[in-house]
């Protein structure tokens, strides 16, 4: 009888693990990311707006007497701060023991919650429909006291542009009628002056921009090379160019044209964490950050909403 191997069997094997963890839950942020950060100093956030009258005729009689001023008010635009938090909590055993990936739990957790803090920041400016809320403290000694009080909220990119900068866009039932829309919006926010250079879409709504070059009959000379090109990273028209950026937590159906100059992130308060009191076997860290969205000039943007082709 053969001699059996016992080598093969050996017991107490150490554990085969990688010593990573494989994560590729987006941070994604270009809205954000690409607007500049200014100072805010206070919970309501103001600046002012302005434009010239209407090109007329102008025509003055001779040696008549001057006319009235035509000037207008000064436009007061404003928008609420609004406080962001996370919370990373972590028992005293989970950070001690060995782990496979990461050194400290704590700073594992505190990464992936500034990362989720980054995207909220992102969705509350362009993923969803928000108006600004004033909001109340919670202050439960006062006589005022109001259970679950509103938080103060900022209002969103699109609530804070003008009407006529915004192009309804879900009577499109097909390419060439989206593309119409946005060209409508493209011209709307021309006239006024704008200049966006970029248009900012969610992945879906990608998608009907790449489909403009096919539903149109326009080619890319790919130069004899074996590959099929469905994609639009320039988007050029009579009003101007506007490079092509996909946003994931853009609000579906929605493109926006964005001129960065006007656009801007005030910060009360940037992006900080502390530990919070210990009240048994965990460490808790507090995540926080306050500030707004401006955007410092409503007619220098533009947006075509409600795609849903």
């Amino acid at each position: 009888m053969a001699q059996v191997d016992n080598t093969y069997h050996q017991t107490r094997q150490a554990e085969d693990v990688q010593d990573v963890i494989y994560n590729i839950s987006p941070i994604d942020t270009p809205v954000v990311s690409m607007s500049k950060t200014i100072r805010a100093t206070g919970k309501l956030h103001e600046w002012s707006e302005d434009d010239l009258n209407a090109a007329g005729e102008n025509a003055l009689v001779e040696g008549a007497a001057a006319g009235s001023d035509t000037s207008k008010p000064i436009v007061e635009k404003s928008n609420f701060c609004q406080i962001m938090g996370k919370i990373a909590e972590v028992t005293g055993t989970l950070e001690k023991v060995d782990k496979y990936g990461r050194n400290s739990e704590m700073a594992y957790q505190l990464e992936l919650r500034y990362g989720e803090l980054a995207n909220d920041q992102e969705w509350a400016v362009v993923g969803t429909t928000q108006s600004k809320v004033a909001g109340q403290a919670s202050d439960g000694d006062s006589p005022m006291f109001i259970p679950n009080p509103p938080a103060r909220k900022m209002a969103d990119f699109v609530s804070q542009l003008d009407a006529s900068v915004v192009v309804d866009g879900s009577a499109a039932t097909d390419v060439e009628g989206v593309e119409e829309a946005l060209l409508s919006a493209h011209l709307a926010t021309y006239m006024e002056g704008g200049n966006p250079s970029y248009l900012v879409t969610d992945p879906k709504t990608a998608g009907v921009v790449s489909a403009m070059a096919m539903a149109a009959g326009r080619h890319r000379d790919i130069r004899n090379e074996r590959k099929i090109v469905n994609v639009i990273d320039l988007y050029v028209s009579t009003y101007g160019e506007l490079d092509v950026v996909l946003d994931r937590n853009m609000q579906e159906g929605t493109m926006l044209l964005v001129d960065f100059n006007y656009a801007a992130t005030p910060v009360l308060r940037p992006t900080a964490d502390w530990p919070l009191a210990k009240v048994g076997d965990s460490d808790k860290r507090q995540i926080l950050w306050e500030g707004t969205y401006a955007v410092l000039n409503s007619k220098a943007h533009a947006a075509v909403t409600g795609v849903s082709i």
